[in-house]
C-alpha cells in the first residue's frame, strides 16, 4: 500500500499525523484530505522549530513526503493547542464587535 492510500484512510478518520520530509524535517497536524497530488493538513506548526508554532493549513506535494507516523500521544497535545488558538481568535473577533461605536446620523 503506498503513502498516498495510507494517507487516504488517515483523511477518512480525519487522524493526527506527522509527515516527514526528505530532508528530515517534519510536521504535526490533521489530515483533512489528499489530492491527486497533494495533502492538505490543518497544523500547529512545524516540529523541528516548537518555539515557533502557528496554526496553519498546509499544502504538501505528495512528492515531498518520505514517510508519516500516526501517534497519539503527540497529538492530544496538538489538539489541544489547536483548540484553544481558535478560541482566542473566536474571542478576539467577538471583542471587536463589541468595541466598536455606534456612528448616529
Amino acid at each position: 500500500m503506498n503513502i498516498k492510500a495510507r494517507l487516504e484512510k488517515a483523511a477518512e478518520k480525519k487522524q493526527w499525523v506527522k509527515v516527514y520530509f526528505h530532508d528530515t524535517s517534519g510536521i504535526v497536524g490533521k489530515v483533512l484530505r489528499v489530492g491527486q497530488d497533494y495533502l492538505e493538513i490543518e497544523s500547529y506548526g512545524f516540529d523541528d522549530a516548537p518555539h515557533n508554532r502557528n496554526f496553519a493549513k498546509n499544502l504538501v506535494p505528495l512528492n515531498f513526503i518520505k514517510m508519516f507516523t500516526v501517534e497519539s500521544s503527540n497529538f492530544a497535545e496538538a489538539e489541544r493547542k489547536r483548540l484553544e488558538y481558535l478560541n482566542q481568535l473566536e474571542h478576539t473577533s467577538q471583542a471587536e464587535v463589541v468595541s466598536e461605536p455606534d456612528f448616529k446620523i
